[in-house]
Formats: structure tokens, C-alpha cells, sequence
């Protein structure tokens, strides 16, 4: 939304090398005052924000209720706050049956998470046709929040996922209206991604929601059923790989693997399941049969350098998405910068200079991040980054120029 004219100039003199084979970023600044911790409404320019940590956008294409708003986890201010072309407003949820609004916990320094349901995968019509869920992670539950700003039951399922302040691992059921049983539980949950084929029609078989289960160390899912008139219903909680309580960095199927707080997620075309294992400093995979691999950085150790994927090194990664074409970014959180997993498997830097925490929109490593944290792929192709402790939200937009580097990766 905003740009300096030096970005826009840079733009125009790469522009005809998009054909050439090496991306970089392009960074400018959505909203916030950087370096202002705050909490006011308004234009982009002047909004503030408080430690915004996880974002997710309104797909466009045939989305009911504010197609292309960003809305964001604002941790410091307790509040999801909500990105129009021009201004900044705090979104409140209120409950359907009650004269109150959600009270959200965002927990810890990284806590929260956010995802959007596209359209016509939820229940009705109008501003109900689709959700989002949010993780309040300091009151170890998932919301369910509707477009129309409410927190309400999709038939007899309660939109409030496990139980409240009541840390703890239990799998089953999701829970069911209000004064019903919910036995799930967490610790901590965080990063939240929905699977590649979501909004399937009845009985919702390969619908699901997964959950980065941070004080766990595992990775949960939701598998959902649908109700007499055709509602999804978040029944089942279940885990999927890492076991409670257990730290660790081992590969393997289910419960054999091990995880260290791990914190974003991002669901594959393939199936698969993309970890941001921050404890880690890596990115895992767990395949449709469950099986973890470790596809980025060298386990258990932090650094900077680009190259072959699983033998460069990350350093606190947190935020992570993956688009159709199987590449995954990456908010390198440690690093203070933006990194990506080619198709090839090679782990690059798309903007920001390793170890240098800072504020600057441009090109590749002149932009300056500060300790960003959650990460969208938007519509348009864009990079949407919750830069945290510089207090915005940032675009970063992927152009190519010539590669003239010499190439030390081996094919």
C-alpha cells in the first residue's frame, strides 16, 4: 500500500529481467508506524499496532465478507485487527448468545495464530459462508470466528476447541455445544493451516485443520463431519506426529518423530505438512502417511547461510506457507530476514540481512526486518509478513534478475 519512490524506481529497472532465474524482495510497508508500539484505529499511515505476530488474508475470488482484508494477531493488544486498501479497525468478536465479546489470550512472545477458511466452506449464506480460526494460545483453546464477527456454534459443535486453561494433551472430541463434553486439549497451540482441498462438499472427508501444538512439541490436526443440513463440524482432535512432553530432533513416522516447539505450519498441495520447527532451527515435513523428514537446516543448529537446503541453517524460524508451485517460505525470525526453499532445494535469501534487526522497505538485503513472525502467500502472489517487533505489517513481491553469482550449489 505503501512504497518509496526509490522502491518504485528499483522496480521499473528489474522489471526486464523477469525471465532471468534468481528471486529476490521487493519490501514495503502495509500499515503500522515502525518502531511505535500502539493501539489506535485509522488510516494505514498512522494505525498502530502492538507485537502483531500471525496474518492471514481474505481470498478475493468469490469471498462473501471482505474479500483481500488482511487480518492480523495483534498479541501485545489482545486483538485481531483487520487490514482494509486504506485503514486499519479492530475487529471485535462477540458471542451470538451472549451481551459480551471474546476475551483472547495471545499468551507469549510468538503466541497466537490465524487462519482463514476460503470461500463457501462454512455454513450458510452471506457473511456466514466462511470462518477463521484463532489460536488463544494463553487459554490453550481454538476459536471459531465467523465473518459476521461472532463466535457461534455451527449446529451442535461448540466454535470453542478444547479446554479452557486447562493445558494438556488429550486427543477426542472437539466439543459440542456449549454445556457439552470437550475433551481435547492443548499447551500452547499456535500456527494454525488447513489443508490444500478444504472446502469439499458433504461429508468433508479430506478437510482438515492443523495445529501447531507448540508446548506440546507435536503437530494435531481436526478431521471434520457435517451435520444433518450440511454444516462442517470440527469433531475429532488427533495427533499426527511428536509425542507430549518430549522434546527432541528425530525424523521418523508418527509418534516415533520428534519435535522442539514448533510453531508455523502450512499445508501442501501433495498432502503434505510444512513445519517451521523453531526449537529446531528447520523446516520438516510430514508426508500423507505421517512420516517426518527434515528438508532445511541442520537440526539442533542455529545460522545464516544459503544453499542446499538440508545443509544450510535457519535460525528461529517461525512463520511458514507454501504455494501451488511447492515453494515455501520462510519469516526467519532469529535472522531478522525472509528465506525460501526452492523447487530444487536450495535455501535462499529473498530480503533482509542476516543478523541485522532493523527497519528499511527496498530490494533484497537492503530491506530490514525486525524479528518478523507469521507469513502469508496473499492473492496476488505477494508475501505478507508480520514484522513484529517493528510493530507492521510488510509486503515483500518476488521479481527475478540475473543470477550472476558463482553458483558453489551442486545439482
Amino acid at each position: 500500500m505503501r512504497a518509496s519512490i526509490g522502491v518504485i524506481c528499483l522496480l521499473l529497472v528489474v522489471a526486464p529481467a523477469l525471465a532471468a532465474d534468481r528471486p529476490v524482495g521487493v519490501v514495503t510497508t502495509v500499515a503500522g508506524v515502525p518502531g511505535l508500539a500502539g493501539f489506535t484505529d485509522g488510516p494505514v499511515m498512522v494505525a498502530t499496532f502492538n507485537r502483531p505476530t500471525w496474518v492471514d488474508v481474505a481470498p478475493v475470488s468469490g469471498s462473501p465478507a471482505h474479500p483481500g482484508d488482511i487480518f492480523v494477531v495483534d498479541r501485545g493488544n489482545q486483538s485481531i485487527r483487520r487490514i482494509s486498501a486504506t485503514s486499519v479497525s479492530t475487529y471485535q468478536v462477540a458471542y451470538l448468545d451472549r451481551p459480551s465479546y471474546v476475551a483472547f489470550d495471545f499468551g507469549g512472545p510468538l503466541g497466537g495464530g490465524i487462519v482463514m477458511e476460503p470461500p463457501h466452506s462454512g455454513c450458510g449464506s452471506g457473511q456466514y459462508d466462511s470462518g477463521m480460526f484463532v489460536s488463544s494460545s494463553g487459554s490453550e483453546q481454538l476459536v471459531l470466528v465467523s465473518m459476521a464477527g461472532s463466535v457461534a456454534a455451527r449446529d451442535d459443535v461448540s466454535p470453542l476447541i478444547g479446554l479452557a486453561n486447562t493445558p494438556g494433551s488429550a486427543d477426542g472430541t472437539a466439543g459440542y455445544a456449549y454445556s457439552k463434553a470437550n475433551e481435547a486439549q492443548f499447551r500452547t497451540p499456535t500456527g494454525l493451516a488447513r489443508s490444500w482441498v478444504y472446502a469439499d462438499p458433504f461429508p468433508f472427508a479430506t478437510r482438515r485443520l492443523y495445529i501447531a501444538d507448540t508446548g506440546n512439541h507435536m503437530i494435531r490436526q481436526i478431521r471434520f463431519t457435517g451435520s444433518f443440513e450440511g454444516c462442517p463440524q470440527t469433531r475429532v482432535v488427533e495427533t499426527i506426529a511428536g509425542v507430549a512432553g518430549q522434546a527432541g530432533s528425530l525424523d521418523g513416522a508418527g509418534a516415533s518423530a520428534r519435535f522442539n516447539s514448533p510453531r508455523g505450519l502450512a499445508a501442501g498441495p501433495d498432502g503434505s505438512v510444512f513445519v517451521a520447527d523453531t526449537g529446531n532451527h528447520a523446516i520438516r515435513r510430514i508426508a500423507p502417511d505421517r512420516t517426518v523428514t527434515t528438508i532445511a537446516g541442520e537440526l539442533g543448529v542455529a545460522g545464516n547461510d544459503d544453499g542446499v537446503a538440508r545443509s544450510a541453517h535457519l535460525n528461529n524460524p517461525s512463520g511458514i506457507d507454501v504455494n501451488a508451485k511447492g515453494e515455501i517460505f520462510i519469516a526467519d525470525t532469529g535472522n531478522h530476514t525472509i528465506r525460501m526453499i526452492t523447487t530444487d532445494g536450495r535455501l535462499i535469501t529473498l530480503a533482509g540481512a542476516a543478523g541485522i534487526a532493523g527497519f528499511a522497505d527496498g530490494v533484497a538485503s537492503s530491506a530490514r526486518f525486525a524479528g518478523p513472525v507469521g507469513i502469508r502467500i496473499a492473492p496476488d502472489g505477494s508475501l505478507l509478513i508480520a514484522d513484529t517487533s517493528n510493530n507492521a505489517i510488510r509486503r515483500l513481491s518476488i521479481v527475478s534478475v540475473p543470477d550472476t553469482r558463482e553458483r558453489s550449489v551442486r545439482h
